[in-house]
């Protein structure tokens, strides 16, 4: 990716990241590994990592919804869940991704998303439903 459109994502508060699911490379921009309290430097950068920090609960849907993209059946990513933060606390992020590019047998070699906070948002709504009973 262009560095001037990873300036923007994160200036925004997106974080990025960039999959072959082919040769299950992953690549996540700094923001995307702070904004959970990780250091980027000494974080891994593995599919395996990323998978392990969604909350249990929220894995198998996740896991169901980058099937459907990956097949076709989807062609556009996009789930909300809850992540491990560095502190042992879980954060609410929105992730969203598109597969961008094929190899000549029709499986996508690239896919690249984003990764937003939304914290703050969820936890407004449950507190709001919760006054509303």
């Amino acid at each position: 990716m262009r560095k001037e459109y990873l300036t923007i994502l994160e200036c925004v508060g997106h974080g990025f990241w960039e999959w072959n699911p082919l040769g299950n490379r992953i690549m996540l921009s700094p923001q995307w590994v702070t904004m959970l309290g990780y250091e980027f430097e000494a974080f891994e950068q593995s599919k395996e990592r990323w998978m392990s920090l969604i909350h249990p609960e929220d894995l198998s849907y996740c896991l169901n919804e980058l099937t459907a993209l990956l097949s076709g059946r989807s062609k556009h990513y996009q789930h909300q869940h809850r992540m491990l933060c560095h502190d042992g606390s879980y954060k609410w992020v929105l992730d969203q991704a598109k597969v961008i590019a094929y190899n000549a047998d029709g499986y996508p070699t690239k896919v690249v998303g984003t990764h937003t906070d939304i914290h703050d948002l969820r936890t407004t709504i449950e507190m709001y439903k919760q006054q509303r009973k």
